[in-house]
């Protein structure tokens, strides 16, 4: 089964993907300047307030307003020092884990209208075609979407024989349903090649 990915972006505010199997069209997608959002953006971001009250931080991303981090979306990568307990059920205060001017690695979860800055998370998740890759969260599984429960069970064989680290995690999506073992070494392998750039640049 060949795949092919046609991009067109002649005109510069739209732009349209189209995924081509075997020569017929597979999945088709458009996105405006108008409809583009930033959900889903991964962003290396500054600390620019701390808010004890509130358990939360609001961080500096390079655009007109800060973005908005939960305590409970901090990754435990964040803890550190005497503070932390990992067999305490209960999170350290905020004001303890991160400090103004400090750079995390973030990914907007929601856009926030008029003046509100964008929900963060420090758990990225990266989506692929056919698997979503939950790094540092290694919860490992197949999307509740798929009911057939022959070809969950099909799936879950594929997904076991991949070569994924034990820190990472992901969820076989839909779009796998009745695809193959090489359409999912595939997919695993770009996203763990963008991972690594991720990685990479955050180190710069």
């Amino acid at each position: 089964m060949k795949t092919k990915m046609l991009i067109n972006a002649v005109e510069p505010e739209e732009y349209r993907v189209a995924f081509m199997k075997d020569g017929r069209l597979d999945s088709f997608h458009i996105e405006t300047s108008t409809t583009a959002q930033k959900v889903g953006n991964i962003y290396k971001g500054v600390i620019d307030q701390v808010e004890p009250r509130l358990q939360a931080c609001f961080v500096n991303m390079g655009s007109d307003k800060n973005g908005f981090l939960p305590l409970d979306e901090v990754h435990p990568e964040y803890f550190h020092g005497d503070y932390y307990n990992p067999s305490d059920a209960r999170l350290p205060p905020i004001e303890k884990v991160l400090k103004k001017g400090q750079e995390v690695l973030v990914q907007v979860t929601k856009e926030m209208p008029g003046r509100k800055g964008a929900h963060l998370t420090t758990y990225i998740s990266l989506a692929g075609r056919y698997l979503v890759l939950t790094p540092g969260h290694a919860v490992k599984g197949v999307s509740r979407k798929i009911e057939t429960e022959e070809e969950r069970q099909r799936l879950k064989e594929m997904a076991i024989d991949m070569k994924v680290p034990e820190e990472i995690g992901y969820i076989v999506r839909t779009a796998a349903i009745n695809q193959n073992k090489r359409d999912l070494n595939k997919d695993l392998a770009r996203l763990m090649r963008l991972w690594k750039s991720i990685r990479d640049k955050v180190k710069e």
